[in-house]
Order: structure tokens, then C-alpha cells, then sequence
């Protein structure tokens, strides 16, 4: 939508269940919000044969069709793919499952949190020793596969302009999800040595992690020799320089609890910013861990135009994400997310009405 696509969102009349997830804005969830932006709210209930009627209408002229019902579910509804294509064989379908639609899961219903466990994320993140943590991020691997979504159909679209045909795309939440851990899958796959979680560290250099001052953290990032080499002057510590377990980063990696042990309390001895402006003199990535209500206000944000502000009809003035692309001479925008069901007579106005379908047995 904020590329320039019209979007009609189609939600059942009891509602997407995001319009009452925490925290709201007089009344509206405002994950909704900023999910819908720059779309179309359009009310239809699938059960009832007249409105999978119009449903299937909107489908006969569309350019995408994106589904994430359980597996099954589509083709009962008469909406599965070898059923749309017949009426227009330019449309690209985007079936979006949790565990793909072969195999013994196929029809089984999935959750993010669900996703973070069956995948193994949720062994991968959270502090050394730990036998396992949720990252609790709201719909972090949600997003991640509608990512891998949006991929597929613009990759679909493209192709469609030398074919002449539509495509079915076949997404599910396991592979976004795996596909999102391949540098960590590859250690398994490389070297036999499963991954375990290392807090704020990287697994691939040493040191790569946040260290606490005397008032607050700061990330810190080596990669190169140079670069360790200008960490050891800034900590004053030129012992470091010339030890043996230290002097490349394989022997750091080998030796990372040690090496912690030794950079841990000089970073505990002085404030952040006194680190900043020592670390950033000899070379060394760093940086502070903003709050978002930092960023918010932040002039490298704003001046990007990295956060929108919208009017909206019923909820005033919010402010979502901005616009993650910027094109000369054709700008995205962003538009206000729809109230409930407020497009539902101006976008069925304009479908050509066919025979209803049979009830959904």
C-alpha cells in the first residue's frame, strides 16, 4: 500500500483480533493501526454464500490474493487457487501457512510464539546457560514471514510480465523462520557444534557484545585486528595486546569467557559516553542502546522521515512507522488506517456480482 497498491483488507465482522491487542488508542489497538495502514477496510463473512460471492468477485480483477487461512480452509471456502485462476489467470495467490502445506502438519494452526518454539529461535536467544527464552516481541517471526512474503510475490509479479500468468506462492512461518537463523543453522551445519544462546554476543566475533559502565550499556563490535588493537589502547590495557588466547579473533572466540572476564570490570569503571568518545579516537565500532522514545525524537529519524505522523477519522492524530523506501520522483506516502468495515460499500459497488457459491460444508 504505501508503494502505491491499492489494498483491500478483508476481516470477518467479529473483527482482526490486532483492533484489541494492547495498547490501545481510544479504543483501537494500535498494533491494528500500524498494520493497516494505506489499506482498504472492507467487512465480509465467509460463512454466508453471498459475501464468499463478492469475495471471489474482488479476486476476478486482482493483481495479488494473500491468505493465511489453516491449510484446507481456502479450497472449501472455493477460493483456492485452481479456482480463481479461472477467472483470472494473471492472479498471483500468496498462501501463507505456519508449517507448509505438506507433511503431517499441514493443517495445523500456528502462532508466533508457537513458531519461535517449533523453530528453535526461542533456544537461540537469551543469556548464556539459559536453557531456553522467548524473545517476546509481538509477532517477530509474523513479520519476518510476510517479509519472505512480499519477496515471493513481487518476484511472481515480475516474472508475470514476461509470462503472461499468475503464480501460486506457497510461504509458511517454519521456513521465514529457519530462514532468519541461517547464519546460526550453518554453525550446526559447519563445524557439528550446536548454537546456544549467547545473550548480546555474536557467535561469529570477540569481542561483539554489550558491556555495562558505570551508568548504562554500550555495544561494542571487533572484526578486525586493527580494530583490537585500538580497543586495547582505548582500555589501556596493552598486556592484552600481546596476549596469546587474545591474538586473533578465532583464539578470542575460543577463549570468550576469558577474554569477558578480563574487559567486564574496565568497562564497569567509567560512564558511557567516556567510553564512546575514547572507542570512536582509536576506531572501534560502538554505540549506546537507544530507547525508542530517544529514536523518536532523534534528528537522524526525523529528518529521514523514519517515523509518520496520520490523521485518522475516529482516533486523532497517531504516529506510526514511516515509509523504509525512498524513491526520486515517485515518493511513497503514508495514509490513514481504515476504520472497521468503512470501505465495504464503495469497493462492492464496483465488483461485478456472479452466482453465490455452495455453502462451505
Amino acid at each position: 500500500g504505501q508503494l502505491g497498491a491499492e489494498v483491500i483488507k478483508i476481516e470477518p465482522p467479529a473483527g482482526d483480533g490486532t483492533r484489541w491487542v494492547e495498547p490501545t488508542q481510544r479504543g483501537m489497538g494500535t498494533n491494528y493501526m500500524c498494520l493497516n495502514v494505506n489499506k482498504l477496510g472492507v467487512v465480509l463473512d465467509l460463512k454466508l454464500p453471498e459475501d464468499r460471492a463478492r469475495a471471489i468477485d474482488l479476486c476476478a480483477d486482482a493483481d495479488v490474493f494473500v491468505q493465511n487461512f489453516r491449510g484446507g480452509v481456502i479450497d472449501r471456502l472455493g477460493m483456492g487457487y485452481e479456482a480463481l485462476r479461472v477467472r483470472n489467470a494473471r492472479l498471483v495467490s500468496c498462501s501463507v501457512s505456519g508449517f507448509g502445506e505438506a507433511g503431517p502438519l499441514a493443517k495445523e494452526a500456528c502462532a508466533d510464539f508457537i513458531m519461535q518454539a517449533y523453530s528453535g529461535f526461542a533456544r537461540l536467544n537469551g543469556r548464556p546457560g539459559d536453557e531456553l527464552e522467548a524473545f517476546r516481541f509481538t509477532g517477530f517471526i509474523d513479520l519476518t514471514t510476510s517479509i519472505v512474503a512480499v519477496e515471493g510475490v513481487l518476484a511472481a509479479l515480475l516474472e508475470r510480465e514476461f509470462s503472461g500468468k499468475g503464480r501460486k506462492l506457497e510461504i509458511s512461518m517454519l521456513q521465514a523462520a529457519l530462514e532468519m537463523q541461517f547464519t546460526r543453522i550453518a554453525e550446526l551445519l559447519g563445524t557439528g557444534v550446536a548454537p546456544c544462546p549467547l545473550g548480546s554476543a555474536s557467535p561469529a566475533f570477540a569481542p561483539d557484545r554489550h558491556f555495562a559502565t558505570l551508568d548504562g550499556p554500550i555495544f561494542v563490535t571487533v572484526e578486525t585486528d586493527a580494530q583490537w588493537s585500538g580497543l586495547c589502547a582505548a582500555l589501556e590495557q596493552p598486556a592484552l595486546a600481546a596476549d596469546a588466547r587474545f591474538c586473533n579473533n578465532p583464539a578470542r572466540i575460543a577463549n570468550r569467557a576469558a577474554l569477558e572476564a578480563t574487559l567486564e570490570p574496565v568497562f564497569a569503571a567509567r560512564p558511557a559516553i567516556w567510553w564512546m568518545r575514547v572507542l570512536e579516537r582509536n576506531a572501534v565500532p560502538c554505540a549506546l542502546a537507544q530507547h525508542f522514545e530517544q529514536l523518536r525524537y532523534h534528528a537522524q529519524v526525523r529528518e529521514n522521515n523514519m517515523i509518520a505522523e496520520v490523521a485518522t477519522r475516529d482516533w486523532g492524530t497517531v504516529t506510526v512507522g514511516g515509509l523504509p523506501w525512498h524513491f526520486s520522483g515517485t515518493p511513497g506516502e503514508v495514509r490513514p488506517p481504515p476504520v472497521p468495515g468503512a470501505d465495504t460499500a464503495r469497493v462492492l459497488k464496483r465488483v461485478r456480482r456472479t452466482s453465490s457459491p455452495e455453502p462451505v460444508k
